[in-house]
């Protein structure tokens, strides 16, 4: 059998850049909605920083099937509810990453003190704020120029999970993190895919 890569500079590798906007942010359209010509971020858009063991996005449907007595397979099934979620663990245990773990309010800072103090009620909120969240990934380098993807997802919540905080002799302290992606009822997508092409490009069949 002969083997046939379309395309080499196609092959993914390495770390995800995770990053989130509040939720009355535009939606971005390309790459200069949120990265600046050094790739810093636009305004209104943060980072998380460094993240540990990877980042995976997880997409599925459920579905429903039908069955009849004379037969015994189902004779046919339709989707109920497409489902896609995202989880990584952050490395950088910053108070903005514990806010976004968390869902903590209230943030405060006492300049009177050295060094300054900042202050973080933990509460018990009856909702999770949405935020827009995205991750950027390195594609291959074509001609001296690193070519980029970018995820957006326009609804993203805290899924409510169990966050583990645990300080251990020898270990990094990590914020595991989960959102639940969903669907934003104004496009009826869940996001977009931005991504810098090879040359002109063409559809595949």
């Amino acid at each position: 059998m002969a083997w046939i890569v379309k395309n080499k500079l196609n092959i993914f590798w390495g770390a995800a850049r995770l990053i989130y906007a509040d939720d009355w942010t535009a939606i971005p359209t390309k790459f200069s909605d949120v990265f600046n010509t050094d790739w810093s971020l636009t305004t209104w858009w943060h980072d998380v920083g460094a993240t540990d063991g990877g980042l995976t996005i997880t997409r599925g449907y459920d579905k429903e099937s039908w069955e009849v007595d004379q037969v015994l397979w189902p004779i046919d099934e339709w989707i109920t509810q497409w489902k896609m979620s995202l989880k990584t663990a952050l490395a950088e245990n910053d108070l903005d990453n514990l806010n976004l773990a968390w869902v903590l309010w209230n943030q405060s800072v006492d300049t009177t003190t050295n060094p300054d103090e900042v202050t973080v009620k933990i509460e018990a909120p009856d909702t999770v704020p949405e935020r827009m969240i995205a991750f950027q990934v390195d594609k291959r380098k074509s001609g001296g120029y690193q070519y980029k993807r970018l995820y957006i997802f326009y609804r993203a919540k805290y899924d409510g999970s169990d966050v583990e905080h645990s300080y251990k002799k020898g270990e990094k302290t990590l914020i595991p993190i989960s959102f639940t992606l969903l669907v934003d009822t104004a496009q009826w997508w869940f996001g977009k895919i931005i991504d810098q092409v090879y040359g002109t490009y063409t559809t595949g069949g």
